[in-house]
């Protein structure tokens, strides 16, 4: 193979950074080596979910403080909805990010309350039809374990308008899921207490699960330090647990609708199942309803 010169090999670099970044391109869990690499890339949005004091603190350079908070409806009934459609886009431009954009979600990971944030605003803006959506793989922590370059300087994202349209075949409603039960496999995402029904949350109206769920709670998708369980380790265990049929309809569930992202997310972007939905509503609201079935 012919070696390319130092002024080629410069401008294929060039023509490979300024090209538009793909979703089939770009995996969907990013390593901070991956991330240490492209800070420069003009296309990458990083967008740093933790708190506002957090991020003043010390946050990767470039990154742009995006709170949780910002990605959650607090009008509704239920604890965890998507933001109403113009919100929701208001926000997403606000940040700079683009439809071409390619968004690293940096979050915190020591506990799995913190790491079931970043799959849920993932599933938030792919909701809002943004497609070139990645998680930064160990998260802030990992990032400052490796001593990596931490900044105090606070960014100011380039404001943009940004209308895209919902993709509404990542959700679906309470009457949809009453009428999958018994075709669809449901995931519970809970931990095992909550799933067996011998503790419940306070919101929640009755302790148990929706009938014929299977349980594989959100934690088991991650290592002690916080990242991600290799890929050969998260199928051997979705497999045991749904099968390994890719095409099966599966249906996942928590109680607010903030953890059951985790389990969506990496069986269809990691994975390779196909037909797999999220339940946002979730057990607050299905307990809600006297006539929807709930089994101890």
């Amino acid at each position: 193979m012919k070696k390319l010169s130092f002024p080629a090999f410069l401008l294929f670099s060039l023509v490979l950074l300024l090209s538009p970044v793909s979703a089939h391109d770009i995996d969907p869990i990013v390593s901070t080596e991956w991330l240490a690499a492209n800070l420069n890339n003009p296309r990458l949005v990083m967008i740093d979910i933790r708190k506002p004091e957090e991020y003043r603190e010390g946050h990767i350079p470039g990154a742009i403080s995006a709170y949780y908070g910002m990605w959650i409806s607090m009008e509704g009934e239920k604890h965890t909805e998507y933001p109403r459609e113009d919100d929701l886009f208001d926000s997403i431009g606000d940040l700079g990010i683009r439809a071409d954009s390619h968004v690293v979600i940096i979050c915190k990971t020591y506990h799995c309350f913190y790491q079931a944030m970043a799959p849920r605003v993932l599933c938030t803006l792919q909701y809002a039809g943004l497609e070139n959506v990645s998680i930064l793989d160990g998260g802030h922590e990992k990032w400052v374990r490796e001593k990596r370059p931490i900044s105090t300087e606070p960014v100011t994202p380039k404001k943009t308008v940004y209308r895209g349209k919902l993709n509404k075949q990542l959700h679906v409603e309470k009457a949809y899921v009453a009428s999958r039960l018994g075709k669809a496999t449901f995931l519970d995402v809970r931990e095992p207490t909550l799933f067996s029904g011998e503790k419940k949350q306070e919101f929640v109206e009755k302790a148990g699960r929706i009938p014929g769920a299977v349980n594989l709670p959100a934690s088991e998708a991650y290592t002690k330090l916080g990242t991600f369980k290799k890929k050969e380790e998260l199928e051997a265990i979705v497999t045991t647990v749904v099968g390994a049929d890719r095409s099966r309809e599966i249906i996942t569930y928590c109680d607010t609708g903030k953890c059951c992202p985790t389990w969506a997310f990496i069986l269809s972007h990691v994975l390779g199942y196909k037909n797999v939905k999220l339940y946002d509503g979730s057990f607050e609201e299905w307990t809600k309803d006297p006539l929807l079935p709930v089994i101890r």
